[in-house]
């Protein structure tokens, strides 16, 4: 950090930018606060014990969220294929 950066954030008012209310305005606490009770969950699942959370989203959309969707993609296929073959009945 610099000395002028670090004399701004000493300074009364230094948040209040434009881009930080931009920011705080779109900010949604209870979505923000899910966000982060959910890496602390897959924290906790990983089994680290080192306080780092680098590449955890990667290891869980790969581990564990991968291959789930990936399943799912191929069961909506063949209810698309299912529906237009008029052997399965629209829900509407």
């Amino acid at each position: 950090m610099t000395n002028d950066l670090a004399k701004k954030l000493k300074t009364a008012g230094a948040f209040d930018t434009p881009w930080l209310k931009e920011q705080l305005q779109n900010w949604n606490v209870v979505s923000e606060q899910k966000k982060a009770d959910f890496m602390e969950h897959v924290y906790k699942c990983s089994g680290r014990t080192n306080g780092l959370y680098t590449g955890l989203w990667q290891n869980f959309c790969i581990r564990e969220a991968g291959p789930i969707m990936r399943e799912r993609y191929f069961e909506m296929l063949e209810a698309v294929r299912l529906y237009e073959e008029k052997q399965l009945e629209s829900i509407s």
